[in-house]
């Protein structure tokens, strides 16, 4: 039986706050470096200040934004170079993860797999898309299938991968149905513990998120190196 998709929740004023500076972020307007005030993003957002201070938790817990003594908040600077040099140690080694998962995850694990699957696809197909919910349910769903490789120190290494770029801000609501996809062709060659097709499956999304990755940074006329 089809679970039924979750109500839409009610988008709070942090979360637009959130989504509306994470947009100017992304199409360049709020460049790497650009200093964040409260009072400056109070106006242009015609937001209160409360909201916007709880935006920036957000934006800096996702990568976007950087606290710095004395400087604040600062919009993260990023690379073409750091980008690429980051996916492809993610090619690298979340394929492989994967496929040690299909030989190592317990039934267990997989049972969480599917059910994070699951819940990723109602929220995807929810309208409209909850941008919140997508990112979230995403790297979660990913770090259940590496945990499930039952490496710690590929896990470790992977983690720290994922803070090399902010995936999340470039990891767009709009390629979520493609992403859900993948997702479904990843869970279900763990499902029939099938390690080359999990791995392959596996590199094609992150193959996919590197290629929308840089042709964004080149958009916004992010620094070469």
């Amino acid at each position: 039986m089809m679970a039924t998709p979750p109500e839409p929740l009610p988008t709070t004023k942090a979360e637009e706050a959130f989504i509306e500076i994470r947009r100017l972020i992304e199409c360049g307007r709020l460049p790497g470096g650009a200093k964040l005030t409260l009072a400056s993003l109070s106006d242009e957002l015609q937001m209160s200040l409360t909201p916007i201070r709880e935006a920036l938790r957000m934006l800096q817990a996702n990568g976007l934004v950087e606290y710095k003594r004395h400087h604040g908040h600062v919009v993260t600077r990023y690379s073409i170079r750091r980008a690429e040099e980051t996916y492809l140690l993610r090619q690298t080694l979340e394929p492989l993860a994967t496929r040690l998962a299909a030989a190592n995850a317990t039934e267990d694990e997989l049972r969480r797999i599917r059910e994070l699957q699951e819940e990723f696809r109602l929220v995807v197909d929810g309208e409209p898309p909850r941008f919140a919910d997508v990112v979230d349910l995403n790297a979660r769903w990913h770090r259940l299938v590496y945990a499930a490789a039952h490496s710690s120190l590929l896990d470790e290494f992977i983690d720290r991968l994922w803070t090399g770029v902010p995936y999340q801000a470039i990891w767009f609501v709009q390629r979520r149905r493609q992403s859900a996809a993948d997702h479904e062709a990843v869970t279900a060659a763990l499902e029939t513990r099938q390690p080359e097709i999990a791995e392959r499956a596996m590199l094609d999304h992150i193959g996919r998120g590197r290629a929308a990755t840089i042709e964004h940074l080149q958009a916004i006329g992010a620094p070469e190196g």
